[in-house]
């Protein structure tokens, strides 16, 4: 296996097909970086702010002693904090990276920035990943990263990889490295805006006030909040090794109490009804005419992003034809799809998005989501309407 600077040596002063070589330092090394995980893939927030980032980062930006302690309180795995330790240490500007999606190199970058913590990324489809580098993505590249592909992933070798490593494999770097001498330079674009903090529920309730929400739902509400944040700790702490909670368990601890503080009753909660997890009536009987919102669950720390697609079969398979929301859950986060009146088709992207533990007036995945327009858009009074 040739080394990685017997590789930069074999074609460090090559040109690039507008002259200018990129690759002069022979010491540059080559990363490799998971963006995200089947059902929850987060490539596009790379590509769209020129970063990488890691996570967890809610114990705080990375020194040796808050993660050890994190290690040893079992807060983080010392896996994944020997990923965060290299990320912060070992990486040097002009470094480059592949960025994979599963085994699937989806893009290759230059590192163009030193290590930061970043609160901007404290909810990447529930993940606390603030740990982030700044990166050039070499969207130029991509047709021939499909082309090398096209037989298989250029990781297809790999069973199981670490999140974020230095990349030695021949079998990877052999086929990449013509193009690491076309990478090109240019400016960064954008960070992402600041987010606004989490509401505390105080905040939670008055913003709900304001919206209409009378004053004995709000109180149900933020008790059925308090109580899911902490069954959800519950869960992150003992549930994993009982295999808990199931997916029925969090249509009974997490959804149902959620739906019925906001006033819906029993008789228009369908548990299990014609294999849908949970359907929703607007009155009774409930008659498939009657359905006016379904909802998906998974297991805690599930993929969700393309569980909508499941939801959206049932519909259109029981013929819903009055079902225009579909709510897609874990337990702890929400996703709020919705059929614009007169269409048969759904909109892709969440048009609401509640995270139980980070209640939020905007979010940056999905964006322009607002939590405390999604909680109302769950009433009974609302569920028929789009959300705005």
């Amino acid at each position: 296996m040739r080394s990685q600077k017997v590789l930069f040596e074999a074609f460090a002063a090559k040109k690039s097909k507008d002259g200018t070589a990129y690759m002069k330092d022979r010491s540059r090394q080559i990363w490799q970086i998971a963006a995200g995980e089947a059902g929850r893939f987060y490539s596009d927030l790379f590509l769209q702010h020129d970063v990488m980032f890691l996570g967890p980062g809610d114990i705080g930006e990375y020194s040796k002693e808050a993660y050890t302690k994190a290690i040893a309180y079992g807060w983080a795995g010392s896996g994944i904090v020997s990923d965060i330790a290299s990320f912060h240490s070992n990486v040097r500007e002009g470094d480059f990276v592949l960025m994979r999606n599963g085994l699937q190199v989806k893009s290759v970058g230059v590192v163009a920035g030193p290590y930061a913590w970043s609160s901007a990324f404290d909810d990447v489809y529930g993940w606390s990943l603030q740990h982030m580098r700044r990166v050039i993505w070499q969207e130029h590249l991509d047709n021939d990263l499909e082309r090398l592909q096209i037989n298989g992933p250029l990781f297809k070798s790999r069973k199981q990889m670490h999140t974020f490593t230095r990349c030695n494999d021949s079998s990877v770097l052999n086929p990449i490295e013509p193009l690491l001498d076309l990478i090109r330079k240019r400016d960064l674009r954008a960070l992402p805006l600041p987010l606004p903090d989490p509401l505390s529920l105080d905040e939670v309730g008055q913003e709900l006030f304001a919206r209409g929400i009378a004053n004995d739902s709000v109180e149900k509400l933020l008790a059925a909040i308090a109580r899911q944040r902490r069954l959800l700790h519950w869960y992150s702490h003992f549930g994993i090794a009982s295999g808990r909670p199931t997916e029925h368990e969090v249509v009974a601890h997490t959804v149902l109490p959620l739906l019925m503080a906001l006033g819906w009753s029993e008789q228009l909660l369908a548990i299990e009804w014609k294999r849908v997890d949970l359907a929703v009536f607007r009155t009774t009987p409930s008659t498939s005419s009657n359905c006016v919102l379904i909802c998906e669950a998974k297991i805690r720390n599930h993929g969700l992003q393309d569980v909508r697609k499941q939801a959206f079969r049932y519909v259109s398979g029981l013929g819903l034809s009055d079902c225009r929301k579909v709510l897609v859950t874990d337990g702890g986060r929400f996703y709020l799809y919705q059929r614009p009146v007169g269409q048969d088709e759904w909109n892709d992207q969440a048009v609401g998005y509640l995270n139980i533990e980070k209640i939020r007036t905007n979010h940056l995945a999905p964006p322009n989501t607002n939590a405390i327009d999604t909680i109302v858009a769950l009433t009974p009074a609302a569920a028929g309407r789009p959300i705005q």
